[in-house]
């Protein structure tokens, strides 16, 4: 289906997310679209999935003008989205998800259709498990594998790598390529990776603060693609400073744990963690890196064993108490774990850093807007705030005095220049005598920042190593249960 957007303009107030935007798409090509966090990709996206109206300007399909187009309308005419927070039922089972807005099938041909797709792709779904108890990625999954059971025409997928495998990836880029070349599909592929960009993509469309800058043919110069991006300078994105070595001693130990969760049990965990160290955790989503970081954050109980913060024993305490000693979490779902969606900027720092004692906050908001360089104001919402700038409020929002942080997929959906403010903000931390704890899709950020590389394989522990001794494609192998465990 050919896509055309006419002069499209989308004002926020007095915040300019497109403007004049020009741009044909032809069926049967591959659409990389780029730009910096908040250059105003979603908010062209989202219009054309019918979830918002431009101020002024049109959308065409096939040179039919589709105004006041909705989620339903756009979906029913062809055009569905792949989120990055994934826009689903959390109440309902995933074969209910599944059949959501599609062929009326009873539940019988329904989970037939859902296990060909699923295992095509190798995802690991249960058909009768609740949403909610899905983590981010297998929710991406379920609602991929929807749409690709839909027949849309146009297909946006906005970051759709995180938390699938290498070998995933490659069937997921095979089966866009012979949708886009045998189906004469429009495939738009949202993503801050230039390199599955340069993959998979045949044009690239580069925005840059709400303006088309260019539309180029691949071959693609990462170099180019960069400037394009962030202007001259890169848009200030040099490189992150080292990580510090970590201090002395073993202020966090976990002794034969056996962490519970809604799904599945993670036994027989056993670490030392010290002062300032940054471990990266590694796995397919659902291999138990998830439970980790919830155990140690209070979230999920410790059915045996030992956790011990600074001498003290924390197995069975609640989540408060993991809170009041200084261990803070930050979860992938920004909107629907971490943020109020409908709260301002302003409610959520007064939230966060109450006044004490009849003084002033410790942090002021206007301070930590600056500080973090978040596109908004005291009184956009949460649920405005792109990606990027979501992110960068869950940072600002972290007490000065805590310990032990823990993130799942740190820069997800970030931009290569606002991963490294990220990183700049985490390492200061760490420099700190801060430990930190994290779980990324990108091996290569974990073999960048972690002082120890953990590696998650069918809900087991199976290596903790010291970075220096384990590569990149070592770790995607003991991922997919390859290559030996240490």
């Amino acid at each position: 289906m050919r896509v055309e957007f006419q002069d499209i303009h989308k004002d926020y107030g007095r915040v300019r997310a497109n403007v004049g935007i020009n741009l044909v798409l032809e069926p049967g090509r591959i659409y990389g679209l780029l730009g910096e966090n908040g250059a105003g990709k979603s908010t062209l996206m989202r219009m054309l999935a019918g979830h918002t109206q431009p101020s002024r300007g049109r959308v065409l399909f096939n040179g039919k003008n589709a105004e006041g187009l909705n989620p339903s309308r756009a979906l029913a005419m062809g055009v569905g989205m792949l989120y990055q927070d994934p826009m689903d039922f959390p109440a309902l089972d995933v074969w209910e998800n599944f059949r959501l807005g599609g062929t009326k099938r009873d539940k019988k041909r329904t989970l037939s259709r859902l296990q060909e797709l699923g295992e095509r792709f190798h995802f690991r779904l249960s058909p009768q498990e609740k949403v909610s108890e899905l983590t981010v990625g297998e929710r991406q999954q379920l609602e991929l594998l929807r749409l690709l059971d839909l027949g849309v025409k146009v297909l946006i997928l906005d970051e759709p790598t995180t938390g699938i495998s290498v070998t995933q990836k490659e069937m997921l880029f095979t089966t866009m390529r012979q949708l886009a070349r045998d189906k004469g599909r429009t495939i738009i592929f949202v993503s801050h990776k230039l390199t599955e960009v340069e993959e998979l993509c045949q044009e690239v469309i580069v925005l840059r603060q709400g303006r088309l800058v260019a539309k180029l043919q691949s071959p693609f110069q990462s170099d180019e693609l960069l400037k394009l991006m962030f202007g001259d300078e890169h848009g200030g994105t040099a490189e992150c400073p080292e990580r510090s070595q970590p201090g002395e001693g073993e202020f966090i130990q976990l002794e034969d744990v056996q962490l519970l969760g809604d799904k599945y049990i993670l036994p027989d965990i056993s670490l030392q963690i010290r002062p300032g160290e940054i471990l990266g955790l590694a796995g397919l989503e659902g291999s138990g890196q998830e439970l980790l970081l919830r155990g140690l954050a209070g979230l999920a109980r410790a059915a045996k064993g030992r956790i011990i913060f600074d001498g003290e024993e924390f197995q069975g305490r609640p989540y408060l108490k993991f809170r009041q000693a200084g261990i803070h979490f930050l979860p992938a779902a920004r909107l629907e774990h971490g943020l109020f969606p409908d709260l301002s900027l302003n409610e959520h720092f007064h939230l966060a850093f109450p006044p004490r004692n009849g003084g002033r906050d410790n942090l002021l908001p206007e301070e930590g807007i600056r500080k973090f360089s978040i596109q908004g104001q005291l009184t956009t919402s949460a649920r405005a705030l792109s990606g990027g700038n979501q992110q960068r409020l869950l940072l600002a929002l972290i007490p000065a005095q805590t310990k032990l942080l823990l993130l799942e997929h740190p820069t997800r959906g970030l931009d290569h220049g606002a991963g490294q403010q990220v990183w700049n903000h985490l390492l200061g931390r760490c420099r700190q005598n801060t430990a930190l704890l994290f779980s990324s899709a990108d091996l290569d950020e974990i073999k960048a920042h972690s002082h120890r590389v953990l590696i998650f394989y069918n809900r087991q522990l199976v290596a903790d190593l010291p970075n220096h001794a384990i590569s990149v494609e070592e770790m995607g192998r003991l991922m997919a249960g390859q290559g030996r465990a240490v």
